[in-house]
């Protein structure tokens, strides 16, 4: 049995019920972070473009979108709280950014389909797990992948979509095959476009082709059955032959959940994961010694060169290239013991505290460290005091990651943070109920009720 069809029946028939409690506990949970990022992306001046782009656009109102009265079609919808979703990069991360492609698919048809919120969560979980099971097909050849300028997330996103969408309007597994080949036929998105807000329509456009390929597939519309694993399908033409294993997609599947293990980081910062664990470094260097700002001399971070070919962008001088510069991030919490998302507007970029702050950071590259997972992602930092004294600190393990949680206060605490930039008193309290109680709604339209305004 090939890897489209074992993923099509899986992603077919996969209820709540078939579900363990903690995926479906850890899924809810990414669910309620990545509503949040998309109703923050809103408030900015790009999340009011791809407003206006939808709307201007029209189409029947079938579905809704994050903080806005706007009602348009679901293909519509599904590409425009894709987009807010990963717009500030602040939606999680792991397996690159899966939640932020899928959520906006199954949530475009869900309320159509009078699905519940079990149904909405599971289909969730559904599209998470194709989305892991084909990353890790393809893992060994990913990092060559970014190197070229692929984003992975609009690769796999496509097809996890489609799953999630599929799932939630009943896709028999001859429909769903041909969602997830056509969906993987959109794959795309490309890492130039870092540090701008062309990275965040990657998700847009995955969510996107996910439900136009459900919708075909529901009227039964003819494409090739095998377009993930077919001679000439997804993984032949990404990643090349010899270069993934699609026995992973069936070990475990159905019984080992990956929201779990390995799980996702909900970020702490609204920048590239990249520079969580430099920042989560500086950051228990500050708190743990009291430091000042101005008795520093100089703070270094320490990398492996595989890392500046993501966080790439040095002394930015626009506040958005920041999230993608590591000297940028580590010079914001030099300065003031925060990264927010107050932290990458022009103004703060280019004021003159920032611009001394800068200064202050370097970043020494090690090309001598091996070329595996551990030594790209390493990133130690060191703070030298004006009086000469040093002090070190590595993080392995960032918080919000599976091995190091944010409790149920700190995620609420970044969730209100997002969502009060749109949502206020009442009605902000009322979509963390359900957000939280989503397994227990009768309709996902109660959820959308309280998403939209």
């Amino acid at each position: 049995m090939g890897a489209t069809t074992i993923l099509s029946e899986f992603a077919s028939g996969t209820r709540a019920a078939d579900i363990s409690a903690e995926a479906i506990a850890a899924t809810k949970r990414h669910i309620l972070d990545c509503a949040g990022v998309g109703l923050a992306a809103t408030a900015e001046p790009a999340g009011r473009i791809v407003l206006d782009i939808t709307r201007e656009q029209g189409g029947a109102p079938q579905a809704r979108v994050f903080g806005s009265s706007l009602r348009t079609s679901a293909i519509s919808a599904a590409w425009a709280n894709g987009s807010l979703s990963h717009l500030l990069d602040y939606d999680d991360t792991g397996f690159s950014h899966p939640t932020a492609c899928i959520l906006p698919a199954a949530l475009a048809l869900a309320e159509e389909a009078g699905a519940t919120g079990a149904d909405l969560t599971a289909a969730v979980c559904v599209g998470l797990e194709v989305f892991e099971r084909m990353s890790l097909s393809g893992r060994q050849h990913e990092p060559e992948l970014r190197r070229r300028g692929f984003h992975p997330t609009s690769l796999y996103g496509c097809s996890a979509a489609a799953a999630a969408a599929g799932n939630i309007v009943r896709l028999n597994p001859g429909q769903m095959a041909v969602a997830i080949g056509l969906a993987a036929a959109n794959a795309g998105g490309l890492t130039q476009h870092f540090g701008t807000w062309g990275k965040g329509i990657h998700a847009g456009n995955a969510a996107r082709a996910g439900v136009t390929s459900v919708l075909l597939a529901r009227k039964d519309y003819f494409a090739d059955p095998d377009g993930i694993d077919g001679e000439y399908g997804f993984f032949s033409a990404f990643h090349g032959t010899g270069n993934y294993n699609l026995g992973k997609v069936a070990d475990g599947l159905g019984t080992h959940w990956s929201i779990v293990d390995p799980g996702l980081t909900i970020k702490r910062y609204p920048c590239c994961g990249g520079n969580l664990r430099a920042l989560d470094a500086a950051r228990g260097l500050l708190e743990e010694h009291g430091i000042r700002f101005d008795d520093v001399a100089r703070l270094e971070v320490d990398v492996h060169p595989d890392l500046l070919c993501t966080v790439r962008f040095h002394k930015p001088t626009q506040g958005f290239r920041g999230k993608f510069s590591l000297d940028y991030v580590l010079a914001a919490m030099l300065l003031d013991g925060r990264v927010d998302l107050d932290s990458f507007s022009d103004e703060y970029c280019n004021s003159s505290r920032m611009r001394a702050s800068l200064d202050k950071v370097q970043i020494n590259t090690h090309p001598e460290w091996p070329d595996d997972a551990v030594s790209r992602r390493k990133s130690p930092v060191t703070i030298t005091m004006k009086d000469g004294r040093k002090f070190t600190k590595t993080v392995e393990k960032v918080r919000g990651s599976p091995g190091n949680p944010m409790t149920r206060d700190e995620l609420l605490g970044k969730y209100r943070g997002c969502a009060s930039r749109v949502l206020k008193g009442e009605r902000l309290e009322r979509s963390i109920v359900a957000l939280e109680n989503l397994e227990k709604l009768a309709t996902a339209k109660e959820l959308i009720d309280t998403l939209t305004i």
